[in-house]
């Protein structure tokens, strides 16, 4: 089977929550490269095998060091073990490939919880201002608000994030 071919197959099997299959045909290719590591860590971190999608994330990192999901995900191991200025690393190393959302609001999260509001706020911005109604983002900021004891100010967050208002380009419509 082709590279390609295997590669769909998996992605196919990962979709339908058949993640021993799909880690099966691509622990048994004859060559891996980038993207056959990638897949297998995130497969790893999905089922909790935190180890194992570690050491495959990063061997596919050696291979392509351009993947701002292998940063990610990284991020996000580092982050379940607490090694919380690791998971800044990989998230910002994410975020200069890519500034994509999930990096963005997952730093922001992290610098939230170290009470560094600031930092957090400026993360947070970035996610809001690509996605205004992105849900877990406006919930982390509200949150973060209600620790910041400006309770109006976060309310107004955790209603957009359970869909009672809606932001748009005409003002606020609430639902």
């Amino acid at each position: 089977m082709s590279k390609e071919n295997l590669i769909r197959d998996s992605l196919k099997l990962i979709n339908e929550k058949k993640f021993t299959e799909a880690l099966q045909n691509l622990q048994d290719a004859p060559e891996k490269d980038a993207n056959i590591y990638f897949l297998i860590g995130s497969i790893y971190l999905s089922i909790g095998k935190l180890d194992l999608a570690e050491e495959n994330l990063k061997e596919s990192e050696k291979l392509n060091n351009l993947n701002f999901s292998v940063f990610h995900n990284l991020g996000i191991i580092a982050g379940i073990k607490k090694n919380f200025e690791s998971a800044k690393i990989n998230f910002l190393k994410a975020i200069k490939i890519n500034e994509n959302i999930d990096s963005l609001s997952e730093l922001g999260r992290i610098y939230s919880n170290e009470n560094n509001f600031d930092e957090a706020l400026k993360y947070f911005k970035k996610v809001l201002t690509k996605d205004l109604n992105h849900k877990k983002t406006n919930l982390r900021v509200g949150n973060m608000y209600f620790q910041m004891n400006e309770h109006k100010t976060g309310l107004k967050y955790i209603q957009k994030a359970t869909g009672l208002i809606r932001f748009t380009n005409n003002g606020i419509e609430i639902i």
